[in-house]
């Protein structure tokens, strides 16, 4: 709609001005034709203006979009990594307890400890952080 009326305009334009040569110079029509002819291409500017402004604002919201898009997605991909450090801060030190514990009591069973790094890590065990 507004491309035919763009043409429109141009085309209103062009026919004026090729109907402003065939009027005698300095006459009252001439310079009527010449009003007329100069409020056209004033609206026309202000169109154009407008057509720019609206583009411009349509960029502009479609890059906020995107840039929103990009925000979400570094947030997941956050929220995900935080996920898994924290999975790793549980998860890691349980197995690592675990496995040292089994050696530990496969020592036991024996009833003493024979190696001293056993022993002072057995006192550090724990299941849970502070």
């Amino acid at each position: 709609m507004d491309e035919k009326i763009t043409e429109m305009m141009d085309e209103e334009l062009k026919s004026r001005l090729k109907a402003l040569s065939n009027l005698p110079s300095g006459s009252k029509e001439e310079t009527e034709a010449i009003d007329n002819l100069a409020q056209l291409y004033k609206l026309r500017i202000e169109q154009a203006k407008a057509e720019m402004d609206l583009d411009d604002k349509i960029d502009a919201r479609d890059s906020e979009d995107r840039f929103k898009q990009e925000q979400i997605k570094e947030r997941a991909k956050d929220r995900y990594i935080n996920l898994g450090m924290t999975a790793a801060g549980i998860v890691l030190p349980l197995v690592f307890n675990w496995v040292w514990m089994r050696r530990g009591f496969k020592f036991e069973e024996t009833g003493t400890y024979t190696s001293a790094t056993f022993r002072n890590l057995f006192s550090r065990f724990r299941t849970t952080g502070k």
